[in-house]
């Protein structure tokens, strides 16, 4: 796979980890507006967070895209770093790192996500 192409896909994977980020930063506040029980706070973060979960939905398809263009053998290796795989070779490192610590903030995001729609909307919950 060309230098480039990796570059390029490194460079939406970055994006993905400071949208990410920046999720994972309104979801604190709003664990902390709902500690406070401030019901205007958290509306207002609740509506906060579908601006970077908008963003991201472009991201990822423009990732798709990317990928979408490329010859079959490239379009599968960048697939399987896409997904979690071990770099192969020295240019594939940067961004198999940047995907594995996009999966630690996922799953923390996750993890966040759930006890905040548990604590939003209790036995309604989507993760019971």
């Amino acid at each position: 796979m060309e230098a480039s192409t990796l570059m390029d896909a490194h460079v939406q994977v970055k994006r993905i980890y400071n949208l990410l980020n920046e999720i994972m930063d309104v979801s604190r506040q709003m664990a902390e507006a709902m500690d406070r029980d401030d019901q205007v706070a958290i509306q207002m973060l609740v509506s906060m967070r579908e601006d970077p979960v908008r963003k991201l939905r472009v991201v990822r398809q423009a990732l798709e895209e990317q990928r979408d263009a490329l010859d079959p053998e490239p379009a599968r290796r960048l697939s399987q770093l896409l997904n979690g795989a071990e770099a192969e070779t020295e240019a594939e490192q940067p961004l198999a790192a940047q995907v594995g610590a996009n999966r630690r903030l996922l799953d923390q995001l996750l993890e966040l996500d759930q006890v905040l729609n548990r604590k939003l909307t209790r036995e309604q919950s989507i993760y019971k």
